[in-house]
């Protein structure tokens, strides 16, 4: 992705404030949820969908 999915509460980032911040854009039926969502189904359609990781790995076996 190009963008920002997922924010990343690390080291100094991670307090009580960025937290509930964070936990209330998501867990809120709010317009960051949604396009949360939207961001992570367009995510998994970019990975190859279900069984990504099976795929991946019939590739890589297949390669060695």
């Amino acid at each position: 992705m190009d963008r920002l999915v997922v924010k990343e509460l690390i080291q100094q980032d991670l307090n009580i404030d960025n937290l509930k911040a964070e936990l209330n854009n998501i867990l809120a039926d709010s317009p960051a949820r949604k396009k949360m969502q939207s961001d992570f189904k367009e995510l998994k359609k970019k990975l190859g969908g279900e069984g990504a990781s099976a795929k991946a790995a019939e590739i890589i076996l297949s390669e060695l």
